[in-house]
């Protein structure tokens, strides 16, 4: 009887368990591998936001947005973003983030 108590005390726990932790692995703030596109909190003092690079992009390349991030690229922060047009193509941009300037 004893084995048989630890046994369904062990599956208890464990359920309890994965059902706490559950929604926090499929939150929404959690899991985007491929689309990374959030708000940008690295101050740019006036200038655009990732938020607004992938709208200018998305509006003047009438696609899909397949991923977008910002980087550093010569001194300079950078928004990358790689569209899927709708003939089927994959076009990449890049928007420097201080004027909103496609490079």
């Amino acid at each position: 009887m004893t084995s048989g108590r630890l046994i369904t005390g062990g599956l208890i726990l464990l359920l309890t368990i994965f059902l706490t932790t559950g929604p926090v692995l499929a939150s929404s703030s959690y899991y985007y591998p491929r689309l990374l596109i959030a708000k940008n909190n690295q101050g740019n003092k006036g200038g655009m936001s990732l938020d607004e690079a992938v709208a200018k992009a998305r509006k003047n390349n009438k696609g899909k947005v397949l991923s977008a991030e910002t980087t550093r690229v010569d001194g300079r922060t950078v928004h990358r973003i790689k569209i899927l047009t709708k003939d089927g193509r994959v076009k990449r941009t890049r928007i420097d983030a201080r004027t909103g300037k496609k490079l």
